[in-house]
């Protein structure tokens, strides 16, 4: 039985770091809009304030990864994907891009970067998973 870290989320830091920068967006457009109307300035930090800003907050509080006795839960904007731990044949990450699942179907699953060791902690959960089958 696993008994290591479950649950990986996004940094609390990182989400203050989003709503940070989207306050400073949202500061241009205001000055901007105040200084001389709606012009193409205000009208882009408008925009980024909304899609950039917003959608990096909701999409931090949004994206998980999960692993219970029997799968590895994956959560993100896109919806939720249920690997089973049977399916899963390895683990692969490299520096400067995010973790990888290889299924036993030859297809490759990137998996959110929702901070480090998450590469570790399933290979360790595979390992100690008295059902799985071996390699």
């Amino acid at each position: 039985m696993y008994n290591g870290r479950r649950s990986f989320r996004s940094d609390w830091r990182m989400t203050l770091l989003f709503v940070a920068i989207t306050a400073l967006f949202a500061a241009g457009a205001f000055q901007t809009y105040r200084m001389s109307g709606w012009t193409w300035v205000s009208v882009g930090l408008a925009a980024s304030t909304v899609l950039l800003g917003l959608g990096s907050i909701v999409e931090s509080l949004i994206m998980r990864i999960e692993i219970t006795d029997d799968a590895l839960l994956v959560t993100d904007l896109t919806g939720h994907r249920r690997y089973a731990i049977a399916d899963i044949e390895r683990v692969e990450e490299a520096k400067g891009s995010p973790v990888a699942i290889l299924l036993r179907t030859g297809r490759w699953v990137k998996l959110p970067s929702v901070g480090s060791n998450v590469g570790n902690s399933i290979r360790a959960w595979l390992r100690q998973s008295p059902g799985r089958p071996s390699t």
